[in-house]
Parts: C-alpha cells; sequence; structure tokens
C-alpha cells in the first residue's frame, strides 16, 4: 500500500463523493478512446474481429462506450467476446469501497481447457522475474501470480494487481493506466507461449527463454509500449522502469549496448564490474549476486539497486553470442 507523505486533509462532503462510479465511468471511456485512437501498429487501437493484424491492439468494454471495466488484448488472443486471452482492468462498487482498483492477465474459456492448463503455468514462469521487478515500487501496488482457475473452469487468472487510489480519480486512473502498459510490455512473452502451447514445444520453451539472442534486444527498444532490454556483463536485462527514473533516461541505457560504450570494445558489451564502467562497486557487487542466483537457478532474478541506485532490472537469461 502506497503511503503518501503530503498533508492528509479532512475529508469533506466534496472530497467523499470523488471517487464515484459516474467518474470512473468516464474516465475509462477515456482511456479506452485513446488506446482506440492511437495509429501506431504497436500500440493500442481499435481492431475489429475480422483484423488479421496481430500488430494491432484492441480495446474493448463490457458495455458498449460505457462503464470503467476495459479488455486489452490482440487478434491472436481470441477475446472477441471478452473471454479470451486479455489484460483486463475496471474499477466497480467493490474497489470503490476498498479504494483499489484492478489490473489483471487472464486467459478464459474461448480457450480450451487443455490449453489454458498448459499456458497459465508457462508463461507464469515467463514473467514472474519482472512481477517481482515491477512490485519494488509498491505506490502502484504489488503484483501477485494467480495461476489459479475458478470452480466453473471458465477463468484462470495468471496475475493480478490492486492499485491503490489516488488522491482522485485523475491521479488513480493515472496509476492504472501505468500498470496496465506494464502488462502490454509482456505481448511478445504471450504470443510465444500462445505459440508453444499450440505446438506442445514445453520442453523447448523452458529451455530457449534462458537464451536470448541480439536480435531480441534490438527489438526490445522500449519504444511505443515494447519492453526495454539490455545486456549487462553478458545478460540480457529488462530495465523498462529502472529507465524511468535514470537520471539519463532511455537514451542513456540504449548507448549501453553500442560498442564505444561497453569495456570489451565490441557490441553489448557493457559491463558493472570491469571497465571504464565499474565505478560503481556497491552496484557491481549488487549485479554480480544477482548473476550467481541467475546461474544457480536458472530462472529470472530481479536485481534490486536500492531507491538511491535506480530501482530494479531483471536479469532475463544470457545473450547468445
Amino acid at each position: 500500500m502506497c503511503i503518501l507523505t503530503t498533508k492528509v486533509l479532512p475529508k469533506t462532503q466534496q472530497q467523499q463523493q470523488q471517487h464515484q462510479q459516474a467518474h470512473y465511468d468516464d474516465l475509462f471511456h477515456l482511456l479506452a478512446a485513446r488506446l482506440r485512437s492511437s495509429s501506431s501498429p504497436s500500440s493500442p487501437t481499435t481492431s475489429s474481429s475480422s483484423s488479421p493484424d496481430t500488430g494491432i491492439w484492441e480495446a474493448r468494454q463490457e458495455t458498449p462506450h460505457q462503464g470503467a471495466y476495459l479488455h486489452v488484448s490482440r487478434f491472436n488472443w481470441r477475446d472477441f467476446n471478452m473471454n479470451g486471452i486479455h489484460l483486463e482492468t475496471y474499477v466497480l462498487d467493490k474497489q470503490i469501497k476498498s479504494k483499489e482498483a484492478v489490473v489483471a492477465l487472464h486467459c478464459e474459456s474461448e480457450w480450451p481447457l487443455e490449453f489454458r492448463r498448459k499456458f497459465v503455468p508457462q508463461i507464469t514462469e515467463r514473467i514472474r522475474g519482472r512481477l517481482e521487478g515491477w512490485s519494488c515500487y509498491r505506490e502502484y501496488g504489488v503484483w501477485k501470480l494467480m495461476g489459479n482457475d475458478d470452480v466453473s473452469n471458465r477463468m484462470m487468472s495468471v496475475c493480478e494487481v490492486g492499485v491503490p487510489f489516488g488522491a482522485s480519480p485523475d491521479e488513480t486512473m493515472e496509476r492504472i493506466e501505468r500498470q496496465l502498459r506494464r502488462l502490454m510490455t509482456l505481448r511478445a512473452d504471450i504470443d510465444d507461449v500462445i505459440d508453444n502451447c499450440l505446438h506442445n514445444d514445453t520442453e523447448q520453451e523452458n529451455s530457449s527463454t534462458l537464451v536470448l539472442t541480439k536480435e531480441q534486444v534490438r527489438k526490445n527498444d522500449g519504444l511505443e509500449d515494447r519492453p526495454l532490454w539490455t545486456v549487462i556483463d553478458g545478460y540480457v536485462v529488462d530495465c523498462t522502469e529502472f529507465a524511468k527514473f535514470h537520471p539519463g533516461g532511455l537514451r542513456k541505457i540504449l548507448a549501453t549496448d553500442e560498442k564505444e560504450t561497453g569495456w570489451t570494445g565490441e557490441e553489448f558489451g557493457f559491463s558493472l564490474t570491469r571497465g571504464s564502467n565499474a565505478h560503481f562497486p556497491k552496484t557491481g557487487r549488487v549485479f554480480q549476486e544477482g548473476m550467481r542466483k541467475f546461474d544457480k537457478r536458472q530462472s529470472q532474478v530481479v536485481v534490486n539497486f536500492g531507491k538511491d541506485g535506480g530501482g530494479a532490472i531483471t536479469i532475463l537469461g544470457k545473450l547468445l553470442l
């Protein structure tokens, strides 16, 4: 739960009425409109259920153009009737009472039960490290891996977060949208796992995610809702959230993969422990410990440099040389 440092004002009648359903219905309508109006193929937009372009995002509401309930998905996720794979967010009566919105990733009954029982554990393992990293920024809520289905087997919930309300509906919506866009950076992982489940390639999925290619790193450049990956000491890391708090921002982080920056003089040669960039010994030690954990566990590892160190990154795998 986020602890606000600003002065807490007495709850006047006007303040008590701020977080009303009508406010959130209107704000969700505006959020859906923003997603639908985006012209970039890599950003959310409208898409009819007949569109075959899997690069386009789809945004749907429970009631057309009304209600604080929204699904965001892609064509191949089969959410045409709001019962496929989708990113979901809502603020209804229960959320207004608890002052906590919901953002989640679901896989529902449009997909056969056998598929869902494969998909949920595979995507859970694939994204576990990144969810742990996102939870380091607690003012937006702590992510939980669910991995279970309801008694009717209609839905399987992969993960969700309770987003604490802000001081106003506008601030709450900013927090909701940030968490929603974090989930949107997982689209390549979701697409890969769908393909693996359809082709029954479980063993290949489990092994291939630990070794990543230079082309995969280049594609995840932090632009247009893509995650930001870079290479440190031969390990591929997700630093999407870290870049938002780094003084140099996205441009500085991307420069770490250039051959002029790394200690080896080659592309993807950046190091926190060797060469001219090893000037923060504590940072280097923390990352070395993360590398050791990754090598021991053979799974994603969150490396938290602390608030003063810029936050957290996630080791995703090793770079294929």
